[in-house]
């Protein structure tokens, strides 16, 4: 909210939307009925925010979308642009030549699409295999990790409940990675706890901002297109334990992508 405010000089007039299920948004609506353009925050604003679109631009923010999915209004997701982490490993591993995703292709496979372009760009073969629940995932990991070559080779972990998940897939992975020194990287903050080389996670206050002028403009000339907007403000945290087992040098202070560095002892 404070990204926002700082990107228009409108009066921003912040309304509480009562949680799913506690009470109606007729009042939030009301309260808002007089401005000339909406953002609906989170799942809850987003839903909100929609009951105003027969009235005025409404754009949604702060919310898990993957691209291609139906989206009614232009929705800013959290879900990060591929190319953001590709260029994330370029820094780290300059000699990376192929990664490999699993995923759904009923989930994500719009989001592996465009990654696999993105990849292409940067002089890296993306290799995407499919996996319609966790069992036939762990059997492809187990095959990925005997095969990648710890110089040349990483392993995206992307959002996908169907590909991985904060337990005995995710052990699976960062075991056998940490024996063969291969670089695993993820777009989930919580798996930099668990292993990972790095992650990315919003920075709101650039997200906030982004939509503020998008609001702003959509206003004065129109929204264009409903779709979901990938994540480009971006934070990137890096486990400096893995860092120094696959010798990388994470320089704390002026390096470009160590904004926060577990674990933090």
């Amino acid at each position: 909210m404070a990204g926002v405010e700082q990107a228009t000089d409108w009066q921003v007039l912040r309304i509480e939307v009562p949680t799913p299920g506690s009470g109606d948004t007729a009042g939030v609506v009301e309260d808002a009925s007089q401005c000339r353009s909406a953002i609906g925050l989170g799942r809850a604003g987003l839903d909100a925010a929609k009951r105003l679109a027969t009235k005025m631009p409404v754009v949604a923010g702060a919310v898990l979308m993957q691209p291609g999915q139906t989206a009614d209004v232009p929705t800013f997701s959290f879900v990060p642009g591929a190319n953001e982490l590709f260029v994330r490993l370029k820094h780290y591993l300059p000699g990376v030549r192929t990664v490999t995703v699993i995923h759904d292709p009923a989930y994500s496979g719009v989001l592996v699409a465009q990654a696999a372009t993105s990849a292409r760009d940067m002089g890296i073969e993306l290799i995407a295999l499919e996996a319609r629940n966790l069992q036939d995932a762990a059997v492809l990991y187990k095959r990925v990790l005997a095969e990648s070559k710890p110089d040349s080779d990483a392993i995206w972990l992307v959002r996908d409940a169907a590909a991985i998940d904060t337990g005995a897939v995710l052990t699976l992975v960062l075991e056998h990675a940490w024996k063969r020194k291969l670089v695993v990287f993820s777009d989930q903050l919580a798996h930099v706890r668990y292993g990972v080389l790095f992650s990315v996670y919003p920075d709101n206050v650039k997200l906030g901002w982004r939509m503020g002028e998008f609001a702003q403009k959509c206003a004065t000339d129109g929204c264009g297109a409903k779709e979901v907007i990938l994540l480009h403000d971006l934070d990137t945290a890096v486990n400096i334990r893995t860092a120094q087992r696959l010798g990388i040098i994470i320089d704390r202070r002026n390096g470009p992508y160590a904004d926060l560095v577990l674990p933090a002892n």
